[in-house]
């Protein structure tokens, strides 16, 4: 993690009329809560605390902060965001899960982990972000050869849409370069069930060596991470491991929004014959449904777009 950055320099006033001169930038590579692990211009770490009562931090954060005494600091100022992924855990408090990614890496793995509805949820807070997704289906070690073919045929409905797929093995070493290329010079954060191997991902990718219990060749590995790291790349680029997510609520976004992320349904919506369409089955003038029934929309799809407008 010792590679130099290059930081935002930029704030409003408010922060600057704050300022005593001593204040050194960082990028937050990790968080413990009350504390977080910072990373300053010449790759040094350092461990911070947080003020309290001050604005929430998230590993990817570009931060404002002081020396204190050895290896520690305090955090006085959190730099403008790019972008900012997070998941509503109920009507009053989100979770912050990483801040300034250009890429957010939907990992899956083969049954009983992977998830079509959790791969929608996913995408539609991509599209929502405007952060591009990759969709990446681990431990293809475990699947037979027509298993393979069956969930390569399923997945080359996102291929269609224009969504990037990636087919990887951390346990035979094979199919990670795709994601290395899209990574280069950009923040990706991996998301996905816990025990979909993130963090073997990290292991493949880096030089850092990780610490991973044994996973089970049942494709249900035991998962580790506890809190979001980040980790540079050797052939530059970062990424950001995640906790796993087995449930990532969309309820903050209204109907449109969620329509809209999802880009094949979308595509359809805007030829219906009613403004006001609801785009539900037995609608009069519903271009949608007529997709539907002409076999232009994935059955599957549609499912997702129900099940998260319900949530």
């Amino acid at each position: 993690m010792g590679k130099k950055k290059n930081f935002q320099k930029s704030h409003n006033q408010a922060t600057l009329d704050k300022l005593s001169g001593n204040e050194r930038h960082g990028l937050v590579v990790a968080h413990f809560g009350a504390s977080v692990e910072i990373e300053d211009e010449q790759g040094a770490l350092f461990r911070c605390n947080l003020r309290k009562n001050a604005e929430p931090i998230m590993t990817g954060d570009c931060i404002l902060w002081q020396f204190e005494q050895e290896n520690t600091g305090i955090v006085v100022g959190l730099l403008p965001r790019r972008s900012l992924l997070q998941r509503p855990l109920n009507a009053y408090k989100t979770k912050l899960i990483a801040a300034n990614i250009d890429t957010i890496v939907i990992v899956m793995s083969p049954a009983p982990l992977f998830s079509a509805y959790l791969l929608d949820s996913y995408l539609v807070a991509a599209e929502n972000l405007k952060i591009r997704p990759i969709i990446l289906l681990n431990k293809t070690d475990l699947l037979k050869e027509d298993e393979l073919l069956a969930l390569a045929d399923f997945l080359s409905l996102y291929q269609k849409i224009g969504y990037t797929v990636v087919f990887s093995s951390t346990y035979i070493k094979t199919g990670l370069n795709p994601l290395k290329e899209v990574l280069k010079n950009n923040t990706g954060v991996l998301v996905g069930p816990s025990g979909v191997g993130k963090s073997s991902i990290i292991a493949a990718l880096t030089d850092v060596k990780i610490m991973i219990n044994a996973e089970s060749r049942s494709g249900m590995g035991r998962h580790t991470t506890t809190t979001s790291r980040l980790y540079h790349l050797p052939d530059a680029g970062s990424l950001i491991d995640s906790p796993g997510v087995r449930e990532f609520s969309l309820w903050h976004l209204g109907e449109e929004e969620v329509l809209q992320g999802f880009l094949d349904l979308f595509s359809f919506s805007t030829d219906c014959e009613f403004r006001n369409c609801r785009h539900q089955p037995g609608e009069r003038g519903c271009a949608l449904q007529q997709a539907i029934l002409d076999q232009k929309i994935s059955p599957t799809r549609f499912a997702s777009y129900q099940a998260i407008l319900k949530k």
